[in-house]
């Protein structure tokens, strides 16, 4: 069965842009210009996921979600914003945003984004592997069980942590782990990501704890 998206913009171009990628993908989409008709929507029937404009005539992107949430809601929304602010996506998060994509966005990063929240919404939250980082051995705590890191391994862990659930690019692990001034080639993600998946994943050919996002990059379920 296709999942249900609800699009919510008042950018008709945008809107276009997304429903016609969406229905390529295999998505049943439906699509709301303003918050007070995404609220009327929500109440009528159900989604699998919300796309959801910070910024709407009516009834602003957060009290549309502040409202679905408190009626006990919880389907996955991730916001769309041209806002890029710290400020911004903390009051979403706590307002129950799953996650953020900020405008302009590549239609590739906003399909991976939506299929990672959806899969991740979709899990049962029952026994989950239990990370905790030793900063001064440099070593990682996985279920009680001690494995030690390289320091490149260690800040990478570090980095994937932080973004625990988000799908991060190549591009900003390369920068944050490596540096934009360092000498190193940016294929040493990907060597990095199979050296930490041998300590951690059981199935190093089908890994469940630091995932692969074709074309784009990785994200980290635990």
């Amino acid at each position: 069965m296709k999942k249900k998206i609800l699009t919510v913009d008042d950018e008709p171009a945008i809107l276009e842009l997304i429903d016609y990628n969406l229905e390529n993908n295999n998505y049943d989409v439906k699509k709301a210009t303003d918050g007070k008709q995404a609220i009327e929507m929500v109440e009528e029937e159900k989604f699998d996921l919300i796309l959801l404009d910070q910024m709407l005539p009516k009834v602003s992107g957060i009290d549309v979600l502040k409202r679905i949430r408190a009626k006990g809601d919880a389907t996955p929304v991730i916001f769309l914003t041209a806002v890029d602010t710290e400020e911004n996506k903390i009051e979403g998060l706590i307002s129950g945003a799953d996650d953020y994509v900020t405008k302009p966005f590549s239609v590739k990063e906003l399909l991976a984004r939506i299929e990672v929240v959806l899969r991740r919404t979709g899990k049962s939250s029952g026994n989950q592997t239990v990370f905790k980082l030793n900063k001064s051995l440099k070593s990682l705590d996985m279920d009680g069980v001690d494995i030690p890191l390289t320091r490149k391994e260690f800040e990478l862990l570090a980095f994937l942590i932080k973004n625990k659930g988000i799908v991060v690019s190549r591009d900003q692990i390369f920068e944050s782990v490596w540096g934009i001034n360092s000498n190193s080639q940016i294929r040493m993600v990907d060597i990095q990501i199979s050296h930490l998946r041998d300590k951690i994943e059981k199935e190093t050919k089908d890994p469940q704890i630091i995932k692969t996002v074709h074309g784009f990059g990785y994200i980290l379920e635990v």
